[in-house]
């Protein structure tokens, strides 16, 4: 379907060169893409894709897949599906063993059709002779949802690059075309050589991009989150990870998006993980960073950052720290629970306050007698016009009303989320995983956002991989991404 715009400039452009424009005969109504987020068919309801990197494709083992489920007014549902690998027609390259494809995902309207591109990562991809170089490749969108491929160029094809290592989607430049920011190693001999790739839009099926920039952040292994934090047209960086040389002590540093690119603008709190939402309706995008509690980097079970933003970035004095001990929050800070492996935001009650979901899939519930050791849990704090509270603090397992399923030990429910309104009613769903559920399986949790309860104690539903064309052997890393 022909862009109404691009119909009007074709027309004018006849009128102007004293041409009569040709009476056009009347079609069938074609309904224009969504251009919704993570709307991948355009049929205006978001879509989940999730990481299956350990998938077995054609009997090579870890060669990687990602499933895709399309999203509707009744939420997910398994069956209407996408399985995406190497050998899925028109996809560049071919499923290898221990490539990895999917281990890193991220979705944004890359060619600017009005449907959301799937972006998807193969870290350890050989190129050529260059042995875990890495790959990105763009997966594209259309009205019938995912097919096609083209590869995104490499800027350094080096042994051990591992290219794709973290991949974000944004507007970082405000030129109104999403760019990808793709953290690599420059120098396999040196591990912490780790840059940030700012490779500019506009992408296209050919191959095409904007110009590259390389940046140096200064973090082993960098997780790329981006998300609007200063209120501008401009997305921003924010990179987590480990301090080089430090026994895996957690750092993060924010990166501001500028006309030009990213610039480093200033250290943050520790962390390893990180979301980016208004948590307080002030129009700043917020940054919550996850300190989950590796080695010596965080108290006893973990804790949560938050950095609440102003015109001018993150702000250098209005900052908390949240752990299970912090008043309102349910349970207590324990050794091991992981509170902040995962975090996501999004506005559950819609009442314009993003809330904030927190992952500890290392929470431990039970007594001496039925002790369930990284069963898993997920906290979820309101949002609220000072900023993020424990008032009606909800605390989610697989005994909590509503939610499928039972707690086991090794679950670990929660261990990766994703906040996106998939059922198109205003309200923020979450999408769960528990990464070791039927060891070492893993599922999926579907949780619709609800106004008092945060969730739909009627209306969850989970899945397995198998729920979506997928083997059982997934070794744990099933969903160890999401996006839409």
């Amino acid at each position: 379907m022909k862009h109404p715009l691009r119909t009007t400039t074709a027309l004018a452009a006849l009128t102007v060169a004293g041409l009569t424009p040709l009476a056009l005969a009347a079609g069938p109504a074609v309904a224009a893409p969504s251009g919704l987020q993570g709307d991948f068919n355009g049929d205006g309801h978001r879509d989940v894709a999730i990481a299956a990197p350990a998938a077995t494709v054609s009997g090579k083992k870890w060669a990687g897949q990602v499933a895709v489920v399309y999203g509707s007014a009744s939420g997910l549902d398994p069956a209407k599906r996408k399985v995406i690998s190497q050998n899925t027609a028109g996809v560049p390259g071919s499923a290898e063993a221990y490539d990895g494809f999917g281990d890193q995902i991220a979705t944004a309207d890359l060619n600017r059709d009005g449907y959301s591109d799937l972006v998807v990562g193969a870290s350890q991809e050989k190129t050529g002779s260059a042995e875990d170089a890495g790959t990105v490749v763009v997966v594209w969108g259309s009205s019938s949802g995912l097919s096609g491929g083209t590869t995104v160029k490499n800027p350094q094809t080096l042994s051990g690059s591992y290219f794709g290592l973290s991949i974000a989607a944004a507007d970082f430049t405000g030129d109104g075309k999403p760019d990808l920011a793709i953290s690599a190693q420059s120098d396999s001999e040196n591990p912490s050589s780790y840059r940030v790739r700012l490779i500019r839009g506009p992408f296209t099926k050919s191959g095409s991009t904007g110009s590259v920039s390389s940046y140096s952040p200064g973090i082993d292994r960098p997780l790329l989150t981006a998300g609007r934090v200063s209120g501008d047209t401009k997305a921003d960086l924010v990179v987590t990870g480990q301090k080089p040389d430090s026994g895996q002590l957690a750092t993060a540093v924010y990166y501001k998006g500028t006309a030009s690119g990213l610039t480093k603008a200033g250290s943050l709190r520790p962390a390893a993980t990180a979301a980016i939402g208004d948590l307080d309706k002030d129009g700043y995008g917020d940054i919550a960073l996850g300190d989950p509690g590796v080695p010596d980097s965080a108290p006893a079970g973990g804790r949560v950052h938050v950095v609440y933003g102003t015109g001018s970035g993150p702000s250098a004095d209005r900052r908390v720290t949240i752990t299970q001990n912090t008043s309102g929050v349910p349970d207590s800070s324990e050794t091991g629970d992981d509170f902040g492996e995962a975090l996501a935001i999004g506005d559950f009650d819609k009442n314009g306050y993003g809330d904030l979901a927190i992952g500890a899939p290392g929470e431990t519930f039970g007594d001496d007698t039925h002790y369930l050791s990284s069963a898993g849990a997920i906290t979820l704090l309101r949002g609220s016009a000072s900023g993020v509270t424990g008032t009606g603090a909800v605390q989610l397992t697989q005994d909590s009303t509503g939610v499928p399923g039972t707690s086991e030990a090794g679950d670990s429910f929660g261990a990766t989320l994703l906040a996106s309104d998939v059922t198109g009613d205003g309200r923020a769903d979450l999408t769960a995983i528990a990464a070791q559920e039927n060891d070492p399986a893993g599922a999926a949790w579907f949780l619709p956002g609800a106004a008092s309860t945060l969730y739909s104690t009627t209306a969850a539903k989970s899945f397995s991989p198998t729920a979506l064309g997928l083997s059982t052997a997934q070794a744990g890393a099933f969903g160890s991404d999401l996006t839409g």
